[in-house]
């Protein structure tokens, strides 16, 4: 009996070292199509870990099977499927960061073979998805290239230059609050962090993205981020983040297991089974009866050094 149970004991820990096939591959990859899941192991039932977006580079590590075990910006060795990106080598990878890019400014689109509607489609393009531009124009399209090269055509009202995006992203806290509620209602998904479904903290660094801060992945990270403030209705401003979970004890350490954005008048916008705006008291609509651990305020405190970038200094994708 022993004996049996020693054995299984063994198998059960050869099974990550399974996952870590030797690799000879290229090195790096770019997401190909608009958004790519990226799970704990190379399975469909594995728990999801986060997305990432169309042009966000990868590190290749291993293979298995038709997956492949990567580092994304914001997770390490984790797995997504082949078909879903571009394999390069390095110089492949400094070309496309390199390159001019569009990034796509509306929530939700098509790329096509051909500059026409009814062209064949190549895939979907959602909000902050990249791609390499073209050089050709065609009454109100524009061509694009995947990052695996294949060309497409989107409409020109659909992108902007990535750069002049870069420029123009605007951090208020005004701009916060009308970018959160464009998605009100979207669906939560855990790991999830595309315009299509998200977690919470997938939905708070998307926001904060979308207006020119990037932030931590995780809700457990952006806790630590920019300067508490008091959990103080006089004092919180709309665009603080306000973190919720079991405080620590003697014995146990602190669990951070959800974050919302402060709306202003005494309410929060978050992801909690859909995107959705909750009172903070008991009077008001959808009363959110938790009290959070902390609240912490990123405007004011992007690259001072305390875990927040700007776009321009770091743009995520690469």
């Amino acid at each position: 009996m022993k004996r049996t149970i020693l054995l299984l004991a063994a198998l059960v820990l050869s099974v990550p070292a399974a996952f870590a096939q030797k690799y000879d591959g290229p090195e790096w990859a770019v997401v190909n199509s608009s958004s790519c899941f990226l799970r704990l192991k190379p399975d469909y039932e594995s728990g999801n870990e986060t997305q990432c977006l169309m042009g966000t580079v990868l590190r290749v590590k291993g293979a298995e099977r038709y997956w492949r075990q990567v580092d994304a910006p914001d997770y390490k060795d984790v797995w997504t499927t082949e078909l879903n990106v571009a394999f390069m080598d390095e110089a492949g990878k400094d070309a496309w960061i390199a390159a001019p890019k569009y990034v796509c400014c509306v929530e939700y689109t098509r790329i096509y073979a051909e500059p026409s509607t009814v062209a064949a489609r190549i895939g979907d393009f959602t909000l902050t998805d990249l791609v390499r531009k073209g050089t050709e124009t065609r009454r109100g399209w524009v061509q694009v290239f995947l990052p695996s090269g294949r060309e497409g055509w989107v409409r020109a009202y659909e992108v902007m230059d990535f750069d002049e995006w870069v420029r123009t992203r605007e951090a208020t806290r005004e701009n916060l609050i009308a970018t959160a509620c464009r998605f009100l209602g979207t669906p939560y998904m855990w790991g999830g962090a595309s315009v299509k479904h998200f977690d919470c903290s997938g939905f708070t660094q998307f926001v904060y993205r979308q207006c020119g801060i990037v932030l931590p992945r995780n809700a457990r990270e952006q806790i630590y981020t920019g300067e508490e403030v008091p959990y103080d209705f006089d004092q919180m401003q709309p665009g603080d983040l306000l973190f919720y979970g079991t405080p620590a004890t003697a014995k146990k350490k602190m669990v951070v297991a959800h974050v919302a954005m402060y709306y202003g008048d005494k309410k929060i916008i978050h992801s909690s089974q859909v995107v959705r705006i909750s009172s903070l008291t008991p009077d008001g609509e959808d009363f959110y009866d938790r009290e959070p651990l902390a609240v912490r305020r990123i405007l004011g405190h992007v690259d001072t050094g305390e875990g927040i970038r700007s776009v321009a200094v770091r743009p995520w994708y690469f």
